[in-house]
């Protein structure tokens, strides 16, 4: 095994099929949506690119349906992580002091999870439906508020919530598990320790959960920050033209509609590159911002 790990070639020759599909799938695609980000071209193979510059990002930045995106995407950023990552805790730590149904409320939580996201949102979709036959119209119907009933999808006011509402019930149950692994990792003897010195419910979570779990907190805000900035299929689904005057077009949706719909595709390639130096630049600084409370390991 020692030798092994000293041949460089075996350790090259091993690593080879993950690097190459790592070029394949994910470099390559990123160089040239940059590179077709400096073009016009309507995606056609037979036309050739015309070299523009940076008109691509100047237009771009003038459109104020790509800056309606950006603002719904920072809301849907922040939100989200105030819901999954909390609530992912959360359900982490009670499941982990429940003895008995632990493996039900696990399974029970994750299903979303695993679930295709157009079930998922056709799901939803049911729930949210606009007339008195929706489950969610219906139910406030029953219990007599019927005054708050009304298109949830289509206004503006609610749409963009909703779709929060449903990507968060999809993605609570990954981060749940994401803790319960921290939590088992955590001493008994620890525990114990913070039940002598009086640290006992909101305190043993502060003082001896949180700062113990800090690193798996801070690798769930930086997944909740990169999926939503990229999030597409969900609001594709629910909200396909991007809801009423914009309310929940996101900059991936608009990407799509640019290179697919309307044959920009310079365009929509500068889309996703915005959208790549965003995820880069916006993880980085939520990283360092975490890393200034440093995580207790015993």
């Amino acid at each position: 095994m020692e030798k092994i790990r000293k041949n460089k070639r075996t350790i090259v020759l091993f690593l080879l099929p993950a690097v190459l599909i790592y070029l394949c799938f994910e470099v390559i695609p990123v160089i040239m949506s940059i590179y077709f980000s400096f073009h016009d071209w309507p995606g056609i193979q037979a036309i050739p690119l015309e070299f523009v510059g940076l008109d691509n990002y100047k237009s771009l930045f003038q459109n104020k349906v790509f800056l309606q995106s950006l603002k719904n995407v920072f809301i849907y950023v922040i939100v989200s992580v105030i819901l999954q990552v909390p609530l992912g805790f959360g359900l982490g730590l009670l499941i982990h002091h429940f003895k008995k149904g632990q493996r039900f409320f696990k399974a029970a939580f994750f299903i979303p999870m695993i679930l295709s996201v157009t079930a998922v949102a056709l799901l939803w979709n049911f729930i949210y439906f606009p007339t008195e036959k929706g489950i969610l119209n219906s139910f406030l119907i029953k219990i007599g508020l019927e005054n708050l009933t009304q298109q949830w999808l289509v206004n503006p006011k609610t749409s963009l919530m909703c779709l929060i509402v449903v990507s968060t019930w999809t993605s609570v149950g990954y981060y749940m598990i994401i803790c319960l692994a921290g939590l088992t990792s955590v001493p008994d003897s620890v525990v114990e320790a913070g039940d002598l010195d009086g640290a006992t419910g909101w305190k043993k979570v502060w003082y001896i959960y949180i700062p113990m779990l800090w690193e798996p907190l801070k690798m769930s805000t930086i997944m909740v920050i990169t999926g939503v900035l990229k999030i597409f299929d969900t609001v594709y689904i629910l909200t396909p033209t991007g809801g009423t005057n914009n309310s929940t077009i996101v900059p991936a949706l608009l990407m799509y509609n640019e290179a697919y719909r309307y044959g920009h595709y310079g365009l929509g390639s500068a889309i996703a590159t915005v959208i790549f130096v965003l995820s880069v630049a916006v993880s980085v600084f939520s990283q360092k911002l975490m890393n200034r409370r440093e995580s207790v390991e015993y």
